[in-house]
């Protein structure tokens, strides 16, 4: 039932106007033309006239570039604190999961989490990180994650209840 609850995911028509989300904020989307780049941020999100044609196309890529710094950056500063060490970063696109962590140590992302506040970021960080000390779910792992991520329960709630928001 709680599946049926909840809303399909809305893609994105590109048209002026639009609200675009990253890092949990919005922001309005606007076509400009004679623009060096394809997507840029200011205070909007600039979209150029000549990509429009391939606009969902250039704009998944520039959500998978931020996307990449900062897990970078936040899977650095976790890993450090946590004493964890992970093989490497990817920045992928399933359908069904936010984040996994790989039997060789390398942990895995939804590029679409890029979209969420930076403390859901955290979360999942967190989360895949204690899979490098803990591989299942039981309360040694969750303990770790609370030591890290207190409010953790708060953040798997908003990724249920806005998980459908995250799409381009």
């Amino acid at each position: 039932a709680a599946a049926l609850a909840r809303p399909c995911p809305v893609l994105k028509s590109f048209v002026e106007g639009e609200d675009f989300l990253l890092l949990g904020r919005k922001y309005r989307l606007r076509v400009v033309d004679n623009m060096s780049k394809a997507v840029d941020l200011d205070g909007e999100l600039l979209l150029s006239t000549a990509a429009l044609q391939r606009a969902r196309e250039v704009v998944v890529k520039w959500y998978r570039t931020k996307a990449r710094e900062v897990f970078t950056e936040r899977v650095t500063q976790y890993a450090a604190v946590m004493d964890c060490h992970p093989a490497i970063i990817r920045i992928t696109s399933p359908r069904r999961r936010w984040g996994s962590c790989g039997t060789g140590g390398g942990l895995n992302f939804n590029w679409k989490l890029i979209m969420a506040p930076l403390e859901v970021i955290d979360y999942l960080v967190v989360h895949e990180l204690a899979h490098l000390k803990h591989h299942g779910h039981d309360r040694i792992f969750w303990g770790l994650v609370k030591q890290f991520a207190p409010d953790y329960k708060h953040y798997q709630r908003w990724l249920k209840d806005n998980g459908h928001r995250l799409e381009v």
